[in-house]
């Protein structure tokens, strides 16, 4: 009951928060543009420039823009000197719609277009360790260049903070969960009373020497060595029971890690029934971040996008007033002040400013750190 009320308002306030996220971009004014055009104008413009779009040779520039500057985030490895902050941006980029489309929406979209879609079967558990991994690698690398590589250059801010502590507390509950899931006797228990098809205390006893020995399960009986014949007949057991269901969980190799770093605790954390708890954590950790998603950094992920592709679509001098002012609304809701969405971006063209700046009077600057200032002091009561 509580779990599903949580669910419920969650999915409310993340809608009416994405709505009004949206209907801003059509009734905010940004930037030097035109001001005072009517958002109902202004979604009129914009819904036939969609229209128009999609009936015309723009629609592969559309399409082009998606595959290489979007999903390959192309702008931040052609525009940023340091390829860390590309490789930082592509890990968790990838890592979290992965994860958003084929983990969280597995429900509503993987088990469509894979009808056999299983969680524990490969290679969904290795490609859900694998992105989840390359989250966590590219939220560490954000962590560290605020608070030691780059933070002279990076944009301070609390917010940004949370948002990145936010998806590191998801994916890591998520992996402690599925950590104590594999090794988990009680949960393996219930498997066999639900699934299997068979009585033979032999069999039922073969299939768990199996276990222990291949799928990490942690045993209050069972204790290995085993003996080869009991092995045999257990992968048979297994095979007709539990392998349309089941891969080696080895295949998830950040989960299965942790699991057998934590296999002697392994007993303890079962009748505690801390999978359960973690269960709880990690769900209702998702659902306060789809609360937050619309208000906080975490929106530029569907922003910057919208953004990039929009910008690619249109040329200086020949776009609508009603347009621009939607634009601009967009990109103030995907900017994150790196420069590198696309060529009229502001926040580039200071950069590109400064840069000049410095390269025309460097020489003069060079001179200026040559002058003994302490010297030239001395001099002038001489």
């Amino acid at each position: 009951m509580f779990f599903n009320m949580a669910l419920y308002i969650s999915l409310i306030i993340f809608g009416v928060g994405m709505i009004y996220k949206i209907c801003g971009w059509f009734w905010k004014n940004v930037g030097v543009g035109q001001t005072g055009i009517q958002a109902p104008r202004r979604l009129v413009s914009a819904s036939k420039s969609f229209v128009s779009m999609l009936f015309s040779p723009k629609i592969l520039t559309l399409l082009n823009t998606f595959l290489i500057d979007v999903l390959l985030q192309r702008r931040i490895l052609k525009d940023r000197e340091d390829r860390t902050v590309w490789f930082m941006h592509l890990c968790i980029f990838a890592g979290f719609i992965f994860l958003l489309l084929f983990h969280t929406l597995d429900g509503i979209i993987t088990i469509r277009l894979f009808p056999e879609y299983q969680p524990t079967l490969n290679p969904f558990i290795f490609l859900r360790n694998f992105f989840g991994f390359l989250l966590i690698v590219g939220l560490v690398l954000a962590i560290l260049r605020r608070t030691i590589f780059q933070k002279a250059n990076v944009k301070k801010g609390l917010m940004g903070f949370n948002v990145i502590i936010l998806m590191l507390l998801v994916v890591g509950s998520g992996f402690l969960l599925e950590a104590t899931k594999i090794s988990s006797y009680s949960i393996y228990q219930t498997m066999v009373e639900d699934y299997a098809g068979f009585e033979e205390q032999s069999e039922l006893e073969a299939l768990e020497a199996f276990w222990v020995s291949n799928f990490g399960v942690i045993s209050t009986k069972a204790r290995g060595p085993f003996s080869e014949d009991v092995l045999v007949e257990g992968r048979s057991v297994h095979e007709d029971n539990c392998a349309a269901c089941h891969s080696r969980p080895q295949w998830a190799f950040v989960s299965y890690s942790l699991s057998r770093a934590a296999s002697p605790w392994a007993l303890g954390i079962d009748k505690s029934e801390i999978h359960t708890l973690l269960w709880y954590i990690h769900f209702l950790i998702c659902f306060f971040g789809l609360v937050c998603f619309p208000f906080s950094r975490l929106f530029h992920i569907f922003a910057t996008p919208i953004s990039v592709m929009v910008a690619q679509l249109t040329k200086p001098g020949t776009e609508n007033p009603a347009n621009i002012a939607t634009r601009q609304a967009i990109e103030v809701d995907g900017c994150k002040h790196g420069g590198a969405c696309h060529m009229r971006c502001p926040v580039r063209q200071m950069r590109q400013q400064r840069m000049e700046w410095t390269t025309q009077f460097s020489p003069a600057l060079e001179y200026v750190d040559e002058i003994n200032w302490k010297d030239l002091g001395n001099r002038q009561f001489e």
